[in-house]
């Protein structure tokens, strides 16, 4: 018996089945895909990048900010309670030999220290010492229970490449009154401000301005990340001279990113305010501004931190 014949429509399935199977994609469709794929990947991407810049960008220049008033208060509340401060440092920082090199001294001034837990070391009644002035000094201490130390602040450019953040750091220099508390010793080219022979506006080192007596002070970061773009107008309100100013008849600051405004006519008797500026920066230490994750134009600037400080201090306030 002959077999029965397909249907019509079974065989017309049938081959719509198998062209089916041998049909795909031309390689014009596979290049138009390709590229389809690698725009919309890499616009994905640049978004990505972009997003993951703005928030490291946003996250560096708040953690500078917080650094930069950290650093701010720091200083304002020490500077609360100095009993002189020097309009333009450049004298007293001429007698520390010490001093931090490439550095420019923006604020110095003499305050007391507590030495309230340090008074035990002392000789009970200041007889063993070995000279009058000795059992004199040890008798002031421990009715004063301070000692005077010259605090300096200085700006420093950082290097390329060095472990500092930023174009400039802030050092903060001590030069403390005693190495050896108990023994009365002072510290190496020390000597007491408030002493008949010495002032406070004419300090010198001991052994006087020409002496080879080099100073012991300590210097230490306070903070880096500090701006060096002179070009913020900001400037000293009228009738206050700036620091540090290389040419005081203009009357223009030198430099925005750190300084401080004085009187430089207070007397011992006048309430003396001091205006203090500060600005930091997000930019790397190696004097570039465009990169990826940092800060880019005008929109990602630190604004320039402010602070005013009415002194308590008793002695003379301003002056040198």
């Amino acid at each position: 018996m002959a077999a029965q014949s397909p249907h019509p429509l079974t065989r017309w399935l049938l081959g719509r089945r198998r062209a089916s199977r041998q049909q795909g994609f031309t390689l014009t469709e596979l290049l138009v895909s390709l590229i389809m794929g690698t725009l919309i990947m890499g616009s994905l991407l640049y978004l990505v990048v972009e997003l993951l810049g703005v928030n490291a960008r946003e996250e560096r220049l708040t953690q500078v900010q917080q650094d930069t008033r950290r650093a701010l208060d720091y200083m304002s509340r020490e500077v609360r309670e100095a009993v002189f401060i020097y309009t333009n440092p450049t004298a007293v920082v001429s007698q520390l030999t010490n001093a931090p090199p490439q550095s420019t001294a923006v604020l110095a001034f003499w305050h007391l220290r507590d030495i309230e837990d340090q008074i035990g070391a002392l000789n009970a009644d200041c007889t063993t010492y070995g000279t009058p002035e000795q059992r004199e000094l040890c008798g002031i201490l421990k009715l004063r229970r301070s000692v005077y130390d010259l605090v300096v602040y200085f700006v420093r450019p950082n290097t390329a490449g060095d472990i500092w953040s930023g174009p400039n750091r802030i050092i903060r220099y001590e030069l403390t009154a005693f190495s050896d508390l108990s023994q009365l010793t002072y510290t190496t080219g020390y000597v007491d401000p408030s002493l008949p022979n010495s002032n406070f506006a004419a300090w010198e080192k001991a052994g006087g301005a020409s002496s080879t007596t080099a100073t012991a002070g300590t210097a230490a970061v306070l903070t880096d990340s500090i701006d060096d773009d002179a070009s913020a107008g900001v400037g000293c309100p009228t009738g206050l001279s700036p620091s540090p100013d290389t040419n005081p008849a203009d009357g223009i600051v030198d430099a925005n990113n750190f300084f401080t405004c004085t009187n430089p006519t207070a007397t011992a008797s006048d309430n003396q305010t001091l205006y203090l500026f500060l600005r930091g920066s997000a930019d790397p230490n190696d004097g570039s501004r465009s990169v990826t994750f940092g800060p880019v134009g005008e929109g990602s600037r630190l604004p320039t931190l402010n602070t005013e400080i009415q002194i308590r201090g008793v002695l003379q306030r301003s002056g040198g």
